[in-house]
């Protein structure tokens, strides 16, 4: 069974954690059940939505969820294209003015856990976690509230009941072409396992919620396709996110300017190339910047920085 929570409207007594949701958990712990909370982890990246109407602000070339920046200028930028876009006063469809950037991380989701729920154990389960201390099962076993990113569908979990995605917006503001099919193919996974499905949202009416309640795959798939052809994403398209990795961030613009400069004077006019100076991620202390090519055939291209990418350890290419 689905239920949608509209968080224009819900009381929450802390970010995202609604009363019905809260009464929700109480009720299914007391039974002796598990409930099962996704949360994007990377979704501490904030997006733009428009509180009257549900819009959600997308990068028109990529189709992607535009991020909020606010150094050294308030901007909305495509963490895929590098598109820039002014911050806006208002919503392009409803013209209101009620705009939100929302976004949280997923330790500070476990520790507002921790303060409703003092007398209950709630384990997190993500990539750092996992990293610096490994898989807890016996933690997960004890626990009565998992918090998850989507690693939580790699584990066999016993007695969920309840399964919650707290913040449908935040899994989609995720820079990936796929991430809506992604979201649609997690809830339905967890929903044919006969557990009871929260969706948190803002925008409840929006297409992705209604296929996902009315279990409607055709429609989802119809719209995907013709998106994907529209914005010439695979299968109509190849995509290729070529990464740089290093402690060093000199290293890696030396690097990444290189290979830069010779797919620009190599390419045809047909392949598209995406690079942002400015935009770097950082993960288990290691810095990293990507290429991102699109076009009909690639691998011509990609033959001619093959030394390139098998000389250095830092450099991984990605087929999408």
């Amino acid at each position: 069974m689905f239920t949608i929570i509209d968080l224009n409207y819900a009381r929450c007594p802390l970010p995202f954690l609604s009363n019905e949701l809260t009464e929700k958990i109480s009720e299914t712990v007391a039974k002796g059940k598990k409930s099962l909370l996704f949360f994007n982890r990377r979704g501490s990246a904030r997006t733009l939505i428009c509180r009257d109407c549900g819009y959600q602000f997308f990068c028109e070339h990529c189709d992607l969820a535009m991020i909020v920046h606010t150094s050294p200028t308030q901007k909305l930028l495509c963490h895929h294209c590098s598109m820039e876009y002014p911050m806006p006063h208002s919503c392009p469809k409803c013209h209101g003015t009620n705009l939100n950037s929302v976004g949280f991380g997923i330790q500070k989701v476990e520790e507002n856990l921790e303060k409703l729920f003092p007398n209950i154990r709630v384990a997190r389960i993500d990539s750092d976690k996992k990293r610096s201390e490994g898989i807890q099962f016996q933690e997960i076993s004890e626990a009565q509230i998992l918090l998850s990113t989507e690693l939580g569908n790699t584990i066999a979990l016993d007695d969920i009941e309840l399964v919650v995605f707290l913040l449908l917006e935040s899994e989609i503001a995720v820079p990936e072409y796929d991430i809506e099919e992604k979201i649609y193919t997690n809830i339905v996974y967890n929903a044919r396992k006969g557990s009871d499905i929260f969706i948190q949202t803002f925008a409840p009416k929006s297409d992705l919620v209604r296929n996902i309640t009315e279990g409607n795959y055709r429609d989802f798939l119809i719209h995907t396709l013709e998106e994907r052809k529209t914005f010439s994403y695979p299968p109509y398209k190849e995509l290729v996110h070529i990464w740089v990795r290093d402690q060093n961030k000199e290293r890696i613009k030396d690097i990444i300017y290189k290979l830069k400069n010779k797919l620009e004077t190599l390419k045809t006019s047909d392949i598209e190339l995406y690079f942002d100076k400015e935009l770097f991620t950082k993960r288990n202390n290691e810095y990293g910047q990507k290429i991102v090519l699109k076009g009909g055939n690639l691998s011509p291209l990609l033959e001619t920085i093959e030394k390139e990418i098998f000389r250095n350890r830092g450099v991984s290419l990605e087929r999408k």
